[in-house]
């Protein structure tokens, strides 16, 4: 078994809000290099986890002797460096959008089926105790049949018009909030009740300008908002039953709500992270909208490992980020066992093949905007 696990950012950005602080509450990881092209960034995310080793190069490190690289780069960068990784047999969790178009994700696929590490995506919110609660909750029939999905995430980090321009802003490089938020939400969708078989989306532009690096407005083509339904396939659990989900990022506040109605109970995640139920039985009956819903919150069971784990992310700056950094301290665990143990695969997390199947999803999602109607998956 392996004694200390070293792991590897490229990118500065969302790795310093939640992979370094998470894998910084493990014991026995090493944060040993970080590949980032603008000096001052780097030398702050150095200085800031005591990182040792930076180069503005990313190739730097494919000569490194590195258990896990995180790439948090933009979308367009994904595939020549997590090929590259996988190619020298290093183990990669790759940031979502997974890739620009279904060749690179389906290459990035056959380069992992024939690497001995891991290849993992970023989906973290499938090892949050709330998510594995719901995915039990589900699978037993507690919640009884399912009969739809609602999600609605409402952000405000790209409300004002001033913001600069950048890859966000790109379709052609990967912004936009389908591939940022929608991926995750598609994700939790398969994860949790099946395959998808056919969607509708509209996506929507806000803010058609944004100022570039010299203050001139330049076109957005990616969308900061969208509305999208789908419809569950013969391979889940709810057979032609539907997903809703709306997003935005150009909001006035911040909200997450993700239900899973059912035929005996509804339940739901918040921002926070917490999870909370209520029985079809407890409504009043009628047309009243004045009666408000009697949720209950239900406390998901943690092993002793992740009880400490949880105190430790309750104590860090973790906690302040919500259910997206909290959810990546425990996937952060699940990974170090693996590659402490020595595991090819990780239960319940998204892979590579996970991945080609959010990016068909996305796809289909993108061609029924254009063509302005419902598009098989």
């Amino acid at each position: 078994m392996k004694k200390t696990v070293r792991i590897g950012f490229l990118g500065s950005g969302w790795a310093q809000v939640a992979q370094a602080p998470a894998f910084s509450l493990l014991e026995d990881v090493e944060l040993a290099a970080v590949a980032s092209p603008t000096e001052t960034r780097r030398r702050k995310f150095m200085d800031r986890f005591g990182i040792p080793e930076g180069y503005a190069d990313w190739r730097d490190l494919l000569d490194l002797d590195l258990d896990l690289v995180c790439v948090t780069t933009p979308p367009f960068m994904h595939a020549p460096m997590v090929t590259a990784l996988l190619e020298c047999g290093k183990s990669v969790l790759c940031e979502k959008p997974f890739a620009l178009t279904m060749q690179e994700a389906t290459a990035m696929h056959f380069t992992a089926l024939r690497s001995p590490g891991l290849a993992l995506i970023d989906h973290q919110l499938r090892l949050h105790p709330a998510v594995r609660c719901m995915k039990q909750m589900i699978d037993s029939g507690e919640i009884g049949k399912v009969y739809e999905v609602r999600a609605v995430v409402n952000l405000a980090t790209r409300n004002q018009p001033e913001q600069r321009h950048s890859w966000w802003s790109d379709a052609a490089r990967g912004g936009g909030a389908l591939g940022a938020i929608g991926s995750h939400l598609i994700d939790l969708n398969r994860h949790l009740v099946g395959e998808i078989s056919e969607v509708c989306c509209n996506l929507a532009t806000s803010i058609p300008q944004r100022p570039d690096e010299e203050g001139k407005p330049k076109a957005v083509t990616s969308d900061d908002s969208f509305a999208m339904f789908m419809k569950f396939g013969p391979s889940s659990i709810a057979l032609n039953s539907p997903s809703l989900m709306h997003v935005t990022t150009v909001g006035s506040y911040t909200w997450l709500s993700f239900e899973v109605v059912g035929s005996m109970k509804t339940i739901r995640l918040d921002g926070a992270g917490k999870l909370w139920e209520i029985a079809n039985g407890e409504a009043k009956g009628g047309r009243s909208l004045i009666d408000a819903p009697r949720w209950k919150q239900i406390e998901p069971m943690l092993p002793w490992d992740e009880l400490v784990l949880q105190e430790r992310i309750r104590l860090s700056s973790l906690a302040m980020h919500g259910v997206f950094a909290v959810g990546f301290a425990f996937l952060a665990n699940r990974i170090v066992r693996a590659l402490r143990n020595g595991e090819q695969k990780l239960y319940d997390a998204a892979g590579f093949a996970d991945g080609v199947m959010t990016q068909k999803i996305l796809h289909a999602a993108a061609e029924s905007n254009r063509q302005r109607q419902w598009i098989k998956v």
